[in-house]
């Protein structure tokens, strides 16, 4: 509207039936324009210096000039604080420009700071009006907190567009006021942002300003300014039996590894992709190629320096057919990746990574992909070192042995018992927080009361909690609660390779039997969300609710009578792997009861440790296990390939597979998205998997733990912990 000439006949319109009004409806018409051409009443009212009723005789002074109405869509309930709209846009653009500019920018602060007290948990949503209303006002700090926030929660909901102009108008201030850092940080922003919609000539632009930003910088963060902290930082972490990014499987192997070993790049809890090993990086062949340039003064824990081989001899260590590393699938995007590692090319030399010199690695892709820098900031990415690799074989992580270039040193290693961890000095990346030593306790057995106990005599200094057991935790110690949403999915794994399971019917009876509302409900108190989507979670790009299969149980059992066994008669036995740790879940208790009183079928648990169920998973597959999976990047492929192919094969269905591929080479991002959902969908009607909840995470925080940060895909940045003194 800026830039929009309004008539003069027009603004004498517009004016002359504004003086006609008293001046209090002048004036609250004016503040109006200002909040903009909708405007909800309980914000003007903290617009305007007028009490209720002057405010009200004001609104139906405007109303009967036809300035404003009421705006009300059908369907909606009335609100507590009606809305109002000026009739047409030029309205509001010329009472505006009536205002002087001192009046206007209080006027704006007023606006903001009403919309930023009234928005509860719209404050996402209302993000971008805040940070403009700021800006306007000058208050430049808040302005570009709101604009920034404003362009994370665009780039969620894939409106790529206002995230980029939300970020370029962030940056625009933070360049002004010289805030460094954060203008690094939003320029990393939208290189990953331009990366994820494949536009990589911008993307290029973008990171390489942020790269000099960053550089300028030098490795002195604020947790400089830091006391260490004076006591350890102590976990119950889950069973870690490795931190070798060769073998690293679960959720708590990878935290380990990534303790101890840093990656060309890694993800903050903001979900940004920042350097870490890497300096800088060039995007080349229309994001086939890219060249990651080191940075010249990492060392390994010996003192020898960390090169661009160490890269290329993990990377291919993974792919090795030999290996059977189960972490080869986060690397097919590589250039030759899954021939190699599927045995189907000969030699490494062809897989598309190399060392060109010590400080620059080359690698090539199949095809551009825009989450290929998400994946660098895994575990299956780090660099090892190929030194000691070569020196010692695979006894190279034995505690005699191992070097690290993460920002923690291994002090302790017990498999399944215990890591003790102290902070690296000579780690180069950025290091948020304060701790000094790290102790997790990795046990397999998760005992909930007794870990209550050891929180409350001060040995944890923050515990996990159980959907079942939030509601006593939280009791007990509410002001120690804390709850995040995660990029999780658990789901009944289903053998689609022999009877009964390989019928359709079969599959489908499961899952129609099951009421998942009710049984979050009941046996999880309502606080995880019952997966009636797919099998990518919610917060993920590519999510689509109500997707599932829903619970019918007449259709349920129609569906299992088809199939041969009316009333679950001449049903065999069937078997559900569950991890003894855990023991039997209330909702998969619950589960087994819907089987039996919907279908009149029995399921029977078999409790098994992790070795065991990881062995039985591979060597002799049971009919059902119960599995979960964290996304390892913000991409639906890190579900609907990678995850699925941990316990099983994405290409059970030719379509599906077809449509996985067709996704991963696709360059529009809305395109690939749609092609997910569609791989989804099918995922779903065929029963393939049966998604029980989405997950969060629950923990109890020692009010000495200050800054724990938590983002969908990682709960374990250690490094940027910060904890009070004693």
């Amino acid at each position: 509207m800026a830039e929009v000439q309004v008539p003069q006949s027009v603004r004498v319109a517009i004016q002359s039936r504004l003086a006609k009004l008293p001046e209090d409806a002048q004036e609250m018409l004016r503040r109006a324009s200002i909040v903009g051409r909708e405007f909800d009443v309980d914000v003007l009212r903290r617009v305007c210096d007028l009490d209720e009723d002057r405010l009200i005789d004001s609104l139906e002074a405007g109303e009967r000039a036809q300035l404003i109405e009421e705006l009300h869509r059908p369907g909606e309930p009335r609100s507590a604080s009606p809305r109002f709209t000026f009739l047409h846009a030029l309205i509001p653009h010329t009472l505006a420009e009536a205002v002087s500019g001192l009046r206007r920018q209080r006027i704006h602060r007023r606006v903001a700071e009403a919309l930023e007290q009234l928005g509860g948990d719209r404050l996402d949503e209302l993000a971008p009006r805040i940070g403009r209303h700021f800006a306007e006002a000058g208050e430049w700090d808040k302005a570009a907190e709101y604009l920034l926030r404003a362009g994370d929660q665009a780039n969620k909901l894939y409106a790529y567009q206002e995230a980029i102009e939300d970020y370029e108008e962030a940056l625009s201030i933070l360049r002004e006021r010289k805030e460094r850092d954060r203008e690094a940080r939003t320029l990393m922003k939208l290189g990953s942002l331009y990366h994820a919609i494949f536009d990589f000539p911008r993307s290029r632009r973008a990171y390489q300003e942020g790269f000099v930003v960053w550089q300028s910088l030098g490795s002195v963060r604020s947790a400089a300014a830091l006391r260490p902290a004076s006591r350890p930082f102590r976990i119950k972490w889950g069973r870690a039996a490795t931190f070798d990014p060769l073998h690293t499987e679960t959720t708590f192997d990878n935290a380990i590894g990534d303790q101890l070993f840093a990656g060309l790049v890694e993800r903050t809890p903001e979900m940004d992709i920042v350097p870490d090993l890497a300096r800088s990086w060039e995007i080349r062949e229309d994001g086939r190629k890219y060249l990651f340039q080191l940075r010249p003064d990492v060392r390994w824990s010996d003192g020898v320096p960390v090169t661009a081989r160490d890269f290329e001899v993990a990377w291919k260590r993974i792919l090795d057919p030999a290996a059977a590393s189960r972490n080869a699938h986060f690397l097919y995007d590589i250039k030759g990746a899954r021939s190699y590692h599927l045995g189907r090319l000969p030699s490494p030399e062809a897989v598309g990574v190399r060392a060109v010199d010590p400080l620059t690695l080359s690698v090539e892709l199949e095809s551009p992909s825009g989450y290929f820098l998400h994946v660098l900031a895994t575990t299956a990415a780090s660099a090892i070192p190929a030194h000691a690799l070569e020196k010692h074989g695979d006894f190279w992580t034995d505690p005699a042995h191992v070097v690290t270039n993460g920002p923690f040193r291994l002090e302790t290693w017990r498999p399944n018992e215990l890591v003790v961890l102290t902070r690296n000095p000579e780690y180069r990346g950025r290091f948020g927080g304060n701790v000094e030593r790290v102790e997790a306790d990795l046990a397999e057995i998760w005992d909930w009361d007794d870990l209550l106990r050891r929180y409350e005599a001060d040995e944890l200094s923050v515990t996990n909690v159980p959907e079942w057991k939030v509601e006593e935790f939280r009791h007990r110690h509410a002001d120690e609660y804390v709850t995040a949403p995660t990029a999780y999915t658990q789901w009944v794994w289903i053998n689609l390779s022999r009877p009964p399971f390989n019928d359709r019917r079969v599959r489908q009876a499961l899952v129609h039997a099951c009421d998942r509302e009710a049984m979050v409900a009941q046996r999880l108190r309502g606080l995880d969300p019952p997966a009636t989507g797919g099998l990518v979670p919610l917060g993920l790009p590519g999510h689509t609710p109500g997707i599932g299969l829903p619970f019918d149980p007449d259709r349920a059992r129609g569906l299992l009578a088809e199939a041969g066994y009316p009333g679950g008669r001449g049903f065999p036995k069937v078997e559900l792997l569950l991890l003894a740790a855990l023991g039997e879940l209330p909702h998969i208790e619950y589960l087994r009861t819907q089987w039996r009183e919907v279908l009149g079928i029995e399921v029977q648990s078999v409790m098994l440790s992790a070795d065991e169920f990881n062995r039985r998973m591979k060597e002799s597959p049971p009919d059902l296990a119960r599995n979960a999976w964290l996304a390892d990047y913000p991409d639906p492929d890190s579900f609907l390939r990678v995850g699925l192919s941990y316990d099983g094969d994405v290409h059970w269905n030719d379509e599906y597979a077809e449509l996985v591929e067709a996704a991963g080479r696709s360059t529009d991002q809305r395109a690939r998205l749609a092609l997910y959902e569609r791989a989804d969908r099918l995922l779903m009607q065929e029963a393939a998997v049966m998604p029980l909840v989405y997950g969060r995470i629950d923990l109890l925080l020692k009010p000495w733990v200050r800054q724990f940060p938590i983002s969908p895909v990682r709960f374990w940045f250690w490094k940027d912990v910060v904890m009070e003194e004693e």
